[in-house]
């Protein structure tokens, strides 16, 4: 008599989230701002490329073990990397976060699950809004973030992976406002899309936000190459 065991081994997502020093991404930014103060240039649009590398470990603030995440900007990918500024991650075992200027985003949580939600802005107490200068005191950053899919098709120029998880952080939106904002992480190579929607108009008769915007942005970030240096 032989008794055999089965090992079973439980995926808790970690790899959608890589930390490894030395790996980067590089990514195609395109935003769209609109600001009726100035009716000359109501609505100007701009486009560049950001590179993030993670670096060198240390030890932040609260005692955790981070990694240093480097970004550089160019307005064209045969020119030379501007260094922009550094943020930093924390990732353990029940999630992953990261210190944009000093704000700290609690961006997953494992195990990666559809359905899975939490406050990934909680320790947002400026008000300020993600990936920009602007503030809005007005608008309510207690966002519910929620894994929506898991292992999903994901295809931008040379990035194809079937292993993409999308995270919904807000859907606001009414006839006077739009808050929009949702991620995309692919195993092993990290976020890989962002799109993030703060606008305001006065909406009638099913008209766009894109045409009748009078004042926030539009931001759209890409994934285009990653590797290791």
């Amino acid at each position: 008599c032989k008794k055999e065991t089965e090992t079973v081994t439980f995926d808790f997502g970690y790899n959608y989230f890589p930390d490894d020093s030395g790996t980067y991404v590089i990514y195609k930014v395109d935003s769209v701002l609109y600001n009726n103060f100035d009716p000359l240039n109501l609505k100007r649009t701009s486009s560049h490329y950001l590179k993030e590398i993670i670096t060198e470990q240390f030890i932040d603030n609260l005692g955790r073990r981070a990694k240093k995440v480097e970004r550089f900007v160019t307005d064209s990918l045969n020119h030379s990397w501007v260094p922009h500024n550094v943020w930093y991650i924390v990732k353990n075992t029940t999630n992953a976060e990261r210190v944009e200027d000093n704000i700290r985003y609690i961006k997953v949580t494992f195990p990666v699950s559809v359905g899975n939600i939490w406050r990934g802005n909680k320790y947002n107490e400026l008000n300020h809004f993600p990936y920009t200068d602007l503030k809005f005191t007005a608008t309510n950053f207690d966002w519910n973030y929620e894994v929506k899919q898991v292992n999903q098709n994901y295809t931008f120029g040379s990035i194809i992976t079937d292993s993409t998880m999308t995270v919904l952080q807000v859907n606001d939106s009414s006839n006077v406002q739009k808050v929009y904002s949702v991620e995309k992480y692919a195993k092993n190579i990290g976020m890989v899309y962002k799109e993030l929607w703060r606008l305001d108009a006065q909406l009638v008769n099913n008209q766009t936000y894109e045409n009748n915007a009078v004042f926030g942005f539009i931001l759209k970030q890409y994934a285009v190459e990653y590797g290791r240096e």
